[in-house]
């Protein structure tokens, strides 16, 4: 016998012990549920991930293209290249831009999404949003304040008048004509937010609001 051989059965006969103690092992009927069942998992989850890639088709996402001051008509064509579908569901008013033009999208430019998604698409209005005065009078000025700039009316302006309550709403208006609850202006619309000064001395104001009930005392009284 040679020493190569010699050594091959060497090796044999310390690793037969090894294999004898695993095939008893494998003999055992506990051992050989446990690989079953983990071969079972493995094959689970396996088929789950095969079902969900072709699911949400892995590995197919485009970016949504930047049609932010494009116009429906030309933003289409970009949609049609990367197969996404498009809706209007929105408008602002927004000085300075082009009427009709795409202001945002949701979701928004150059976020990954599936081929086939529907773009939402907020666009420049041609005219300004148009809302309605609430009712402010006999409130304070702070929660009218409030209440005005949640509504989008940005442009008011506080102005003193005479009055017995500091800081009272007395009314509201509008390049000098009152603004009536309920009535419908441009968010953009400069408003003047009549405020009591907490006395009835006028002297001291600049711009007095005169009350017409009481302006037709008769003189001859006095």
């Amino acid at each position: 016998m040679c020493v190569s051989d010699a050594k091959i059965n060497y090796k044999r006969m310390k690793i037969q012990p090894l294999l004898n103690k695993i095939y008893a092992r494998l003999n055992n009927i506990y051992v050989r549920n446990l690989l079953v069942l983990i071969l079972v998992i493995f094959l689970l989850i396996s088929i789950v991930l095969l079902w969900l890639s072709f699911y949400t088709q892995h590995g197919k996402v485009v970016e949504v293209p930047n049609v932010k001051g494009l116009s429906v008509e030309k933003a289409e064509h970009l949609f049609a290249e990367k197969k996404l579908d498009w809706l209007v569901i929105d408008s602002v008013f927004i000085k300075n831009a082009v009427p009709g033009s795409i202001a945002e999208t949701t979701p928004s430019i150059g976020s990954k999404v599936k081929r086939g998604r529907t773009i939402y698409l907020k666009l420049i209005s041609y005219l300004p949003q148009l809302i309605a005065i609430p009712d402010v009078k006999y409130t304070s000025q702070r929660q009218s304040m409030a209440m005005l700039r949640s509504l989008g009316f940005e442009n008011v302006v506080i102005r003193m008048v005479p009055g017995a309550y500091k800081e009272l709403v007395l009314g509201l208006e509008s390049r000098g004509t009152p603004m009536e609850a309920g009535r419908r202006m441009p968010a953009d619309t400069p408003l003047s937010l009549l405020v009591s000064a907490g006395s009835d001395n006028n002297l001291f104001l600049d711009n007095p609001v005169v009350d017409s009930s009481n302006a037709s005392i008769d003189d001859s009284e006095f």
